[in-house]
């Protein structure tokens, strides 16, 4: 079924706090104990592991926006979603990425991020 407005909303927020590069803002959306596979990147556990992986790429970029396309629940807080993140590098470039992702959500908190992307034209444009 589709995903319910609180859902929705709490999906935006967390994007927002993402896109201010403000950890605390984003991080609060992480259980302790969460689990979160970006791209090919191993697997993170814990809080703390999923807000250095994604300041360490917000820190060598202007912004990140992530735009809403579609979302989905299904039973147990399964939550998958589609976005389009609008990348915008330090010299004002923009590049935008189309992602899926998987989740788990439970009291408002990801307990499983599961995100499929290809940032390869990103890491080009940032010499990475």
């Amino acid at each position: 079924m589709r995903a319910s407005q609180e859902t929705i909303d709490m999906l935006n927020d967390y994007y927002k706090g993402i896109e201010a590069n403000d950890p605390d803002r984003f991080g609060k959306y992480y259980a302790d104990d969460m689990t979160l596979v970006f791209a090919n990147a191993p697997q993170s556990v814990g809080r703390e592991a999923a807000v250095t992986a994604f300041s360490g790429i917000l820190d060598l970029v202007q912004s990140l926006r992530h735009d809403l396309v579609n979302a989905w629940e299904e039973d147990g807080g399964v939550v998958i979603y589609e976005v389009v993140g609008t990348w915008t590098l330090c010299d004002g470039t923009e590049i935008k990425v189309n992602a899926a992702n998987v989740a788990t959500v439970v009291n408002g908190q990801f307990t499983d991020q599961r995100i499929t992307v290809d940032n390869s034209a990103v890491f080009a444009a940032l010499g990475a």
